[in-house]
């Protein structure tokens, strides 16, 4: 095998991460949890190829990355490919986002981790997921898709699939999508571990992954989504007391709207790090979404939760 061509999914999070232990290895400081989405017509997600060529080149979105850059996946690449043997010529990278919303890291390091587990026959699943965690710290969400919780055993990070894709059909997930300037993550963990309730969040969010366990067991997806919701508020209200602001006016308008309106039909909402707000309600609601965001002309797009990271083809 000459190469791997894998494609993987973005992620929302459901019980928020904010902090991890240092800028190379990015393991979360606490507990969290996350599904994996696609748009209703599959054209969200990263492809990516891995494959021997004649001169290496890493290409992220059309753009040339310098290889010796320290910031590449290529230190890690490298590792499994000196232990694989019968090496074919110097590993290169292509891979592409499509129509990415949110959470374009997690699918691009669950892609590039798919292909290397498939190139290389990796069996050790933890370590590939702590290896590419540096690429992006919640990795194992998009590796695994559906609904995922990560928690720290012994210090060190693991995911675990609860639920899969099949279990969220008959809820949609619409993307209201705002246009403003994104915190970078980095900037969120930074700061978020200055405040003085920090140690109240980790506490909180082992509380939260252990409920949700509970509620993906009973298969109570309405109760999923409000345990999401009132993670939003308080993540957020930690963020904005050592002043990161992720939540503008405009989408806090939206917020309350929706929070007012709340008798017409269930509904929940996600705000995650970006400049999204995603509404939560079943299937059959999703016109109603899609109306509302045309009056108030902000534009919108129905998701659903998609499924692990996998092999488009080898060749």
């Amino acid at each position: 095998m000459n190469g791997s061509e894998t494609l993987a999914f973005p992620t929302i999070g459901i019980v928020l991460l904010g902090g991890i232990s240092d800028p190379a290895r990015r393991y979360p400081l606490h507990n969290s949890a996350g599904i994996a989405y696609t748009s209703e017509d599959q054209d969200i997600y990263t492809r990516t190829k891995l494959f021997y060529s004649t001169e290496q080149s890493i290409t992220i979105n059309g753009k040339r990355v310098d290889p010796d850059d320290p910031r590449t996946p290529l230190h890690i690449l490298s590792k499994y490919a000196s232990n694989s043997g019968g090496q074919k010529g110097k590993l290169s990278v292509y891979s592409e986002n499509r129509g990415i919303i949110s959470g374009s890291s997690d699918a691009g390091a669950a892609a590039l981790a798919r292909a290397a587990e498939e190139m290389f026959c990796i069996n050790d699943m933890r370590m590939l997921e702590n290896d590419f965690r540096s690429i992006s710290e919640s990795v194992g969400r998009s590796l695994l898709g559906g609904l995922t919780v990560t928690e720290l055993v012994d210090g060190i990070p693991l995911t675990t699939r609860l639920l899969g894709p099949e279990d969220f059909d008959n809820y949609v997930i619409v993307a209201f999508m705002f246009s403003a300037d994104r915190n970078p993550s980095d900037t969120i963990h930074r700061n978020v571990v200055k405040s003085p309730n920090y140690a109240q969040r980790i506490n909180s969010t082992a509380k939260k992954c252990l409920i949700l366990k509970e509620l993906a067991a009973k298969k109570d997806i309405k109760g999923i989504y409000e345990l999401a919701m009132g993670d939003t508020e308080e993540y957020h209200a930690l963020l904005e007391s050592v002043e990161v602001k992720v939540i503008t006016s405009q989408m806090r308008a939206l917020v309350q709207k929706l929070k007012e309106e709340r008798d017409n039909f269930w509904r929940s909402y996600i705000v995650t790090g970006g400049t999204n707000v995603f509404v939560v309600a079943e299937k059959k609601y999703a016109a109603e979404l899609q109306e509302l965001a045309r009056s108030l002309n902000i534009q919108s797009k129905r998701l659903k939760v998609a499924g692990a990271a996998r092999v488009y083809m080898n060749f």
